[in-house]
């Protein structure tokens, strides 16, 4: 399989000579997407950096402590070029396109074991969420392949789409991920339609970076360093990603820099860091997630989804995500073209208690600027006799008034009497 630029210089630094006595940190690091069957299987001892730094050891104490009992998995749906089985709990295949029976692009099966992935043999976690089964849809054969054929395609990927939505109800397919883009097209954005309606949660990968000469060099900058970079939005162009009831994943927390391996996209509604991951490559052993990549992102938002589906398996599709969105670490009135909402918090999404609605609407506290929440004196009750005090006071003025020229007329009054 041929390797990305980007990829071929993560795999690249793995052969460095060390000098001797320098041992390195983890010398089984295999880089996922560099792994073919033919690499000698050794675990990686590092521990999945994304796991930890998202808390999901605590999340998943909170689904065992908290989801109710069930008798059939949630399961996720996959859509790439095949997962590979055996440490990945696969409940099904089908198949779209691509191959029915090799699997030489290893995207599928990475993105796979960061949402289910068992534990490796010490104990150590891969998966986000263990519990849960993969649905693999096979829709491509190899995304690097010099052969248009062989690619990702819209056709392929909504003929895959309506088969997720047609299993929905009887597999229990909760969420489905696509970690790839293509272009816009009218029988996808249909597929799309299709699978919300079956009840799925469909996340997607934003964008990577394009390398030279891939599907989308000729809309985006493929360094950072492009001016282009400035004003780029991979919304309009970036699909499904761009379709509204999908969610759009970015990855952030990115060593090379924020934008060096993935576009700005305004439709993003979250983020998840994904660099140094741990998943499963097709040797069928560990390996770590290089560089940065929105499809590993995708991958583990899919997971977190798995989780929320666990704990509420009462919840509509737009419930579950309203819960994923709310609890992000920004805010969904002011996203961004990196993060959205937030880098995702699965364990304040599974413990808040939110009521969302079946729209996926959620009450939101509203925070006032120090104006309006300055101390103002309370506004006087009604006065219901303000108009009779008045009328007595003038009836008041007038008698008084009265009186007066009574008194003074008094004398001149009584002198005429007397004459």
């Amino acid at each position: 399989m041929r390797l990305t630029a980007s990829l071929a210089a993560v795999v690249g630094l793995a052969s460095v000579v060390v000098p001797l006595g320098v041992a390195p940190a983890y010398a089984a690091d295999n880089v996922c997407l560099g792994v073919d069957e033919s690499v000698a299987p050794s675990q990686t001892g590092r521990a999945s950096a994304t796991y930890d730094a998202l808390g999901i050891e605590q999340a998943q104490e909170a689904v065992a402590r908290l989801a109710p009992a069930a008798t059939t998995p949630v399961r996720v749906a996959v859509l790439g070029p095949g997962v590979l089985g055996g440490a990945i709990p696969v409940h099904a295949t089908v198949v779209a396109g691509g191959s029915a029976d090799e699997i030489e692009d290893p995207l599928g099966t990475e993105v796979a074991g960061l949402v289910a992935g068992a534990a490796r043999p010490d104990g150590q976690a891969v998966g986000f969420a263990p519990g849960a089964e993969i649905v693999d849809v096979r829709v491509y054969r190899n995304g690097t392949s010099a052969e248009d054929a062989e690619r990702p395609s819209a056709d392929a990927l909504a003929a895959g789409l309506r088969r997720v939505a047609e299993l929905a109800g009887g597999d229990n397919i909760r969420v489905a991920v696509v970690p790839f883009a293509v272009r816009k097209d009218t029988a996808l954005r249909k597929a799309v339609a299709a699978v919300h309606r079956a009840g799925v949660v469909l996340v997607a990968a934003s964008g990577d970076r394009p390398d030279d000469g891939t599907e989308f060099a000729t809309d985006f900058a493929t360094s950072a360093d492009d001016p282009k970079v400035r004003t780029e939005d991979a919304g309009p162009k970036i699909f499904p990603a761009g379709y509204a009831d999908v969610v759009a994943v970015n990855s952030s927390g990115d060593p090379d820099g924020a934008l060096a391996n993935v576009l700005k996209n305004s439709r993003t509604a979250v983020a998840a860091p994904s660099y140094n991951a741990v998943s499963y490559g097709l040797n069928g052993a560990t390996c770590v997630v290089q560089p940065t990549s929105t499809a590993a992102a995708a991958g583990e938002v899919a997971g977190v989804l798995a989780l929320l589906a666990q704990r509420f398996p009462r919840d509509l599709g737009p419930q579950l995500v309203a819960r994923l969105v709310a609890t992000a670490d920004g805010t969904p009135d002011d996203p961004t073209p990196l993060t959205g909402a937030g880098v995702v918090q699965p364990y304040e999404a599974l413990a808040r208690p939110l009521a969302p609605t079946e729209k996926g609407e959620v009450e939101r506290t509203v925070v006032r600027t120090d104006a309006e929440t300055r101390a103002t004196a309370p506004e006087p009750e009604a006065d219901l006799l303000a108009s009779t005090r008045e009328n007595a006071v003038w009836w008041g003025l007038i008698g008084g008034g009265l009186i007066v020229v009574t008194l003074m007329l008094r004398p001149v009054l009584a002198r005429r009497r007397r004459t």
